[in-house]
């Protein structure tokens, strides 16, 4: 089935208007920081590896994976990218307040 592009603008214009993202509150910080710390774990994974696999497991990749790896900067990470997630999923919200 073919659709033509006029048709899919309409199609888009409706679901914006149906779609006006989460209400602002619990649900949507905690679902915010779950996606932000899976994001974190993802991250973590992948730059470990990547750096194993180029390198080997040398001490440099072991300092490097404890800089990684600090409370620190895992908490400094997780405010930021909470943030930045909850200020998206309830954007709509605010836009629809103004």
């Amino acid at each position: 089935m073919i659709i033509r592009e006029n048709e899919i603008k309409v199609i888009d214009k409706k679901i914006e208007k149906m779609s006006k993202g989460l209400k602002k509150g619990f649900w949507a910080g905690l679902l915010a920081f779950v996606l932000a710390k899976i994001s974190h774990l993802l991250i973590t994974l992948a730059l470990g590896m990547w750096l194993v696999i180029t390198f080997g497991y040398t001490q440099t990749v072991r300092q490097t994976a404890t800089i990684i790896d600090n409370p620190i900067i895992g908490l400094i990470y997780l405010i930021l990218v909470t943030r930045f997630i909850y200020i998206k999923i309830t954007k709509n919200e605010r836009e629809s307040n103004k």
